[in-house]
């Protein structure tokens, strides 16, 4: 905590020496040369409406350096500190209306650069492991998509996968291409990107009408607690019982596991980011702490938040789609595991319940657009607008965009049915015009628990079950429980009006004894 707070004290007095040139002496700050940090290219995306900070090295202390953006007459200065480092922070308007490219020009006594073909809109930061890494070269349709893919208002940068013991300031060596640089989006360039982040940016760009920013953080197969910094996971005893303990006793333990090294290489060096939000797709690598999960993504959010310097900054997040761990996806007695891998459905509630300890975020629910064979589905198009979907309702004030499925509410017991209610179950339907599936009913009553299929209807907003095995025209509410989808890789059919996936849920609270008749 210590180590942050002074880094943070670091950041606002670099900006603290950042003024407009109106009451500057001309004698103020040396004479010297500088370099941008090496994520400040041509090309980039700029957010609007919000400060746009500058920042990099300088040759010595107390260099003065002096921005004059295209927007504006106004010139803006600011002084290295005493290890060389700058800040300057520009105010920036909303997008043009006509998406003209802007420029920056930078400039000492001794030197002057520019910054060009900058764009203002909307920029948002992408982070996870490997749904989020993964290409839309790589995706459904990809050769049709990329041959389409031709916005040059959509631009990314994409953060070389790497990890490090303490954070950096600046990458340290030129990354190899398609990292390190700025791309606007064309055939030639998009197969390359985040295909969940390219479906994202494309919704946002078509209904905002301003060019977007797409910077991708992700690492294949990474976990939480590697993206989290390492005073905060030692700040709560259970967070470092988990995971920092086990570092310590084994320091060569795999990269993506050891706490804060992503974030310390692929995070840090970011942190002057002036941002919209970010969208993030993980999940899969911490599926054996679901327990503590809510925790974990609670202190990363709010350690984000504090060091990007931005208190509310929306999260959204993908919950896990179904995924067979590589088995034969064909045996019931599979489909039905209560083993050990049955931590997979148990992590999907703790992405549900993660949203309710977070402020300002939201779960795009992906059950219906899964590969039970495969840990990366390639449908990734439904993925990208779900969360953008979500961006557009609750960060831009959108509130005709739907953006939540069907929501258990609460159930009744009539005459032997069991119905249920769901929130945001306007125009209730299946995706192939079949009966919903997966439901599952199960007697309170006992220590074994023991799941019968459920013959489900719709009507309305609500879902009827029968069970006779379950429920008869004596049960009460609080004699049954029901599951749906709470299995390892079942492929939900049940949704809304808009097209957006029921979650799966679970009544009761049991953890052991449980079984499924099949």
């Amino acid at each position: 905590m210590r180590n942050r707070y002074f880094a943070l004290v670091a950041v606002f007095a670099l900006l603290a020496g950042c003024s407009s040139e109106k009451g500057d002496s001309p004698e103020d700050g040396v004479e010297g040369t500088f370099r941008l940090h090496s994520f400040l290219q041509d090309g980039m995306v700029i957010q609007q409406n919000q400060p746009f900070r500058l920042w990099g090295k300088a040759s010595a202390a107390h260099v003065k350096i002096t921005a004059k953006p295209s927007w504006t007459r106004q010139e803006y200065t600011c002084k290295a500190d005493a290890s060389g480092t700058w800040v300057l922070e520009i105010p920036v308007p909303a997008a043009p209306s006509d998406g003209a490219p802007q420029s920056i020009r930078l400039s000492t006594p001794l030197q002057t650069t520019s910054l060009r073909d900058l764009l203002i809109g909307e920029v948002w930061v992408l982070g996870g492991q490997s749904n989020m890494a993964f290409a839309l070269g790589q995706a459904l349709d990809a050769p049709a998509e990329i041959g389409a893919a031709n916005y040059p208002g959509i631009r990314f940068f994409t953060v070389q996968p790497s990890n490090e013991a303490r954070p950096i300031f600046d990458w340290r060596e030129e990354m190899p291409e398609p990292y390190g640089k700025w791309y606007s989006t064309s055939p030639a360039t998009a197969g390359a990107q985040s295909a969940v982040g390219y479906y994202f940016g494309l919704m946002l760009h078509r209904e905002l009408g301003v060019p977007v920013g797409l910077v991708n953080t992700s690492y294949g197969g990474a976990t939480a607690q590697a993206y989290t910094p390492l005073e905060a996971l030692k700040a709560d005893s259970r967070l470092k019982t988990t995971f920092v303990d086990p570092y310590a006793a084994n320091p060569n333990m795999d990269v993506l596991v050891r706490p804060a090294e992503l974030y310390n290489s692929m995070v840090h060096p970011l942190l002057p980011l002036s941002a919209r939000g970010v969208v993030w797709y993980q999940g899969e690598g911490n599926w054996g702490n679901y327990d503590i999960y809510p925790l974990l993504m609670k202190t990363l959010v709010g350690e984000w938040r504090r060091n990007f310097a931005n208190e509310r900054m929306p999260f959204y997040y993908v919950q896990i789609a179904p995924w067979g761990f590589g088995q034969n996806t064909a045996s019931q007695e599979w489909f039905y595991t209560q083993g050990v891998h049955i931590g997979y459905a148990y992590m999907r509630e703790a992405q549900a319940l993660t949203r309710e300890q977070v402020s300002n975020s939201g779960m795009a629910v992906t059950m219906d657009v899964g590969d039970p064979d495969d840990i990366h589905p390639t449908n990734k198009r439904p993925v990208g607008e779900r969360l953008a979907r979500l961006a557009l309702n609750q960060t831009y004030g959108r509130s005709e965009v739907a953006c939540l499925g069907p929501r258990y509410n609460s159930l009744k017991v009539e005459n032997g049915v069991v119905k249920l209610l769901f929130d945001n179950a306007d125009g209730l339907k299946t995706n192939d015009g079949q009966a919903p599936k997966h439901f599952y009913l199960a007697a309170t009553a006992g220590r074994s628990h023991r799941f019968y299929p459920a013959a489900a209807e719709i009507h309305g907003s609500e879902v009827w079950l029968t069970c006779p095995d379950v429920v008869t025209a004596s049960t009460a509410a609080a004699d049954v429980a029901v599951r749906y989808a709470f299995l390892l890789y079942p492929t939900t059919n049940l949704e809304n009006g808009a097209g957006l996936p029921a979650e799966p849920f679970r009544t009761d609270s049991w953890s052991t004894d449980i079984s499924y008749v099949y």
